[in-house]
């Protein structure tokens, strides 16, 4: 715990890690012959329980800030707070995704004009099923008609 105070630093209402980070911007130190996290770390060594079935995870977007970290589930930590924190892959930002949010509002005002799933499917190069789940929201539920 001496080694890691002195790494700390104070910023407007944030103790964040000034030292090495992953690639990914979370605060990483050795200890114990082992790499860490930072907020994982200094949760256990405050003397807090990770209850079983639950995760440390951020309330602020800092990802190298250790004060404002809570427990929580798997779910909370990879769902809401990544929409929170901007590292959410839904979308576009999907290595994968064929469409964009203007796609996605033009797709539902196709549908609702009347055109046939599979002429849709066709237009833009997706599944049946993909244009079904957007028209009714399933997929893309983040993009709202006025894009």
């Amino acid at each position: 715990m001496n080694k890691i105070l002195p790494l700390l630093q104070e910023s407007d209402g944030h103790l964040l890690w000034t030292a090495a980070k992953t690639k990914t911007g979370y605060g990483v130190v050795r200890h114990n012959g082992r790499n860490h996290y930072v907020h994982r770390l200094y949760h256990e060594l405050m003397g807090r329980v990770i209850p079983a079935g639950q995760v440390i995870r951020h309330s602020c977007p800092h990802k190298h800030c250790v004060r404002h970290i809570e427990t929580g589930t798997y779910e909370e930590n990879n769902g809401a707070d990544k929409v929170r924190d901007g590292t959410s892959n839904r979308g576009e930002r999907h290595g994968m995704s064929k469409l964009t949010a203007e796609k996605v509002v033009e797709i539902r005002a196709l549908r609702q004009q009347g055109y046939e799933l599979k002429t849709i499917a066709e237009m833009f190069d997706v599944s049946v099923e993909c244009i079904s789940q957007v028209a009714r929201g399933v997929r893309w539920s983040h993009v709202h008609p006025a894009v």
